[in-house]
């Protein structure tokens, strides 16, 4: 009895102790959760100014130019079931970007981001000072002088009208221009707006993630269009457009693992819609039947994309790594057209993709690639004009678009020979088929505008190209601690066929890069990009189109600390593109129907200029300065210089004649004989930017702290003030932590 009583009491104290022990437990996680929790908070406040000179678009681009108060936010907690950051910039209304982080022990995260920038756009000038309605009626011969009435003083830098001076004296008017808002700022509101969850379920590896993104512009920017109406004098007009675009996209995505493949089933749903109407505008008649009246014009038409993509892969461990996914999608255009209907545009495709990675040993490694891609595209047979159009009533033919086929595989091998260098070596080869290709004749267009346009059903491209592509190259870490480390690779390709006046045939390229950081105290960063690119087998209308490209771009770095707290760093870009391409002006011989002493006479409009050059050369240099004074103290100044320049310099002199429809009489319905003397001169761009930077942090005490920082910024075209200005800004904030 007595044992039985022993044993009774030692399991009830036992089992007092186990549950006073899993209390004291359960208390002890919970102490140990707490202790673990953290969470920190830094809010900022401030204000910044703006101050502007002259045209401050191109000296700040993408900046909303308003003085405004600002803050910041930012809170990170961790408490052990969950995880969330959450950060909030804002400048003002048009200028702010946030991102919010909720993680829950892995089974669920969500994360939001919201972003919004402003853009600067350039309001070309076409207000010239003049009025007057377009000069439709034709000028007798001899005519009076076409003569516009000046209104008011022009804008600088605006377009001058146009105008030749016939034998007999007389101004006639080639081009005029008019803007209908000349004194409208341009500059578009950037929207993007994400949500994406992801859901991963407790027991099984699978997942689930739902994503939105909405990208959006608003605002308004210069449109310039011509009138069409070039038989007398060719009307260039400018006006404002409003600007309400909204892009959506939907993607779901499910995961799940099979074993030792993990599958996923991707799906895409994406539109573009045009919130605001299509533009409608004064245009003169035609001489293909066209009335003068009001006409739909520029459209950006409404679309959507749907796609739907299968992927697998296996673990990206051990040494047979592979993955594999297929797509299938389809692409519309969606017109909203009344005058030109119907229109009609849509392309089904087709995606995969292959990688296999083979690694047998430390030394090696090997990789294959494959991608392919499908285009099958439709389009509108005819479009029916009617009475907007200049066919008389016909409708216009529309030839099939291009399909096309284009498949890429790649193999490429690294050999680790030592721990400190490994060599590359790739070779790759694309395979373009097209479809509609060919030499099926020209688009031509009688003199009689009763008789339908015809046009060329086939694409002068070709049906089939290779494109063969080698390159090999290194890295290597070469001394102690990888202070000195060497990289490069040089690849060549060429191209059987190249199906465009840019495309290339042959092309060499070379990079080379190093860096040398010796100590905490120096370091030297340099790299060099070497590209030649040339073709001489394209031809156009007969011609021989040759082209060649050289560029150069070499990026030098390098910091010093002399002392304890003060460093120096500089950084200088050069950028160098040089282009030598024939170009053909004009297309072959055209029978001239007007004016009436030459009408019926065939001429030469076609002669080629073998001695095109266009440079562009882009210097930018960077110095700063950064001093930590005390402990709590530190300032950071900055400079950078930026020069542009860049020319295209045509060298040709052709004689006539080349008869331009110019109004008058004698030689001159020939016009000016043809040259390259003016042609350098209006492309040619000589662009200086300055940029200060100035900023200084203080660190009052363990939970306040100041930020004081001054900008300015400089833009100057020494070929034109119309573009120049400066922008200067100041800001100071105070932040706290907790």
């Amino acid at each position: 009895m007595k044992i039985y009583k022993l044993i009774g009491t030692t399991m009830f104290v036992l089992l007092l102790t186990g549950i006073g022990a899993n209390i004291a437990l359960a208390d002890l996680e919970k102490l140990k959760e707490e202790e673990n929790s953290k969470t920190d908070i830094n809010i900022s406040a401030g204000y910044r100014g703006v101050s502007e000179d002259k045209n401050p678009s191109r000296a700040l681009e993408y900046d909303s130019l308003k003085s405004s108060p600002l803050f910041n936010v930012d809170l990170a907690t961790d408490q052990g079931s969950y995880f969330l950051n959450f950060n909030f910039d804002y400048l003002n209304e048009n200028d702010y970007s946030g991102e919010l982080d909720l993680n829950s022990k892995g089974l669920a995260q969500v994360n939001l981001r919201s972003e919004r920038f402003f853009h600067n756009l350039d309001h070309v000038p076409y207000d010239n000072g003049y009025t007057g309605g377009e000069p439709t009626a034709a000028v007798p011969d001899p005519g009076p002088p076409l003569v516009r009435v000046p209104t008011g003083t022009p804008v600088e830098g605006s377009r001058p009208d146009g105008a030749f001076t016939n034998s007999l004296g007389n101004e006639v008017i080639r081009t005029f221009y008019t803007d209908q808002n000349p004194n409208d700022d341009y500059g578009l509101r950037l929207d993007t707006n994400e949500f994406e969850v992801k859901l991963k379920h407790p027991t099984y590896p699978a997942h689930i993630n739902l994503a939105y993104w909405r990208y959006e512009k608003k605002g308004d920017k210069q449109m310039r269009f011509v009138g069409e109406n070039c038989a007398t004098a060719c009307h260039m007009q400018s006006k404002t457009r409003k600007i309400d675009r909204v892009t959506e996209e939907f993607k779901a995505e499910a995961d799940a693992h099979a074993g030792m493949i993990d599958f996923a089933l991707e799906a895409l749903f994406r539109t573009f819609r045009d919130n605001e109407s299509i533009p409608t505008d004064y245009f003169g008649s035609h001489s293909r039947g066209r009335d003068e009246d009001l006409f739909e014009h520029s459209e950006d038409p409404d679309s959507k994309l749907t796609e739907v993509t299968l992927k697998a892969n296996t673990a990206p461990s051990g040494g047979l790594v592979g993955s594999a996914s297929f797509t299938i999608g389809e692409r519309e255009n969606q017109s909203d057209l009344t005058s030109v209907a119907p229109v009609k545009a849509e392309t089904d495709y087709y995606k995969a993709c292959a990688d296999v990675t083979y690694t047998p040993g430390k030394n090696w490694t090997f990789n294959a690639r494959y991608r392919l891609i499908d285009l099958d595209s439709d389009n509108t047979d005819q479009f029916n004009v009617d009475e907007y159009g200049n066919t008389n009533g016909n409708p216009l033919d529309v030839r099939d678009p291009v399909d096309i086929t284009r498949s890429w595989y790649e193999a490429i091998v690294n050999y680790r020979p030592s721990r400190q260098l490994t060599i590359t070596g790739e070779l790759r080869r694309e395979e373009i088929d097209r479809s509609n290709t060919g030499h099926g004749g020209s688009h031509s267009s009688s003199d009689d505008p009763a008789v339908a346009i015809t046009i060329n059903p086939s694409w002068d491209l070709p049906t089939e190209e290779v494109i063969t592509r080698a390159k090999i190259g290194f890295k290597s870490r070469l001394l102690d601690k990888s202070a000195l480390k060497l990289s490069g690779w040089v690849s060549i390709q060429h191209d059987d066929d190249p199906a465009y006046g840019t495309s290339f045939q042959d092309s060499q390229q070379l990079f080379l890069s190093s860096s040398y950081n010796p100590s905490p105290f120096w370091g030297l960063l340099a790299n060099v990009n070497l590209l030649k690119q040339e073709n001489d087998e394209y031809e156009l209308h007969g011609y021989s189109i040759d082209r060649e490209k050289k560029q150069q771009n070499i990026n030098l770095s390098t910091y010093v600390t002399p002392l304890n707290g003060l460093s120096f760093d500089l950084n200088y870009g050069y950028f160098h593109t040089d282009i030598d391409q024939d170009i053909l002006i004009g297309t072959g011989t055209a029978t001239v129907y007007k004016p009436s002493p030459i009408v019926g006479q065939s001429f030469n409009y076609a002669f080629a200029d073998d001695s095109n050059d266009y440079s562009q050369t882009v210097n930018a240099l960077t110095l700063g300065v950064t001093w930590q004074a005390r402990e709590d103290l530190s300032c950071r100044l900055e400079g950078n210089y930026t020069r542009s320049k860049a020319s295209f310099s045509p060298d040709f002199d052709e004689a006539g004649p080349y008869p331009y429809n110019i109004y008058g009489d004698g030689d001159l319905y020939y016009g000016e004989l043809p040259n390259s003397s003016s042609l350098k001169k209006i492309s040619e761009l000589d662009i200086r930017q300055i940029g200060l930077r100035s900023r200084l942090n203080w660190q009052i005490d363990n939970n306040w702290s100041c930020a004081v920082e001054a900008t300015y910024d400089d833009y100057d075209d020494k070929n034109s003030n119309y573009s120049d200005g400066s922008v200067q800004t100041a800001m100071v904030s105070f932040s706290r932590g907790w």
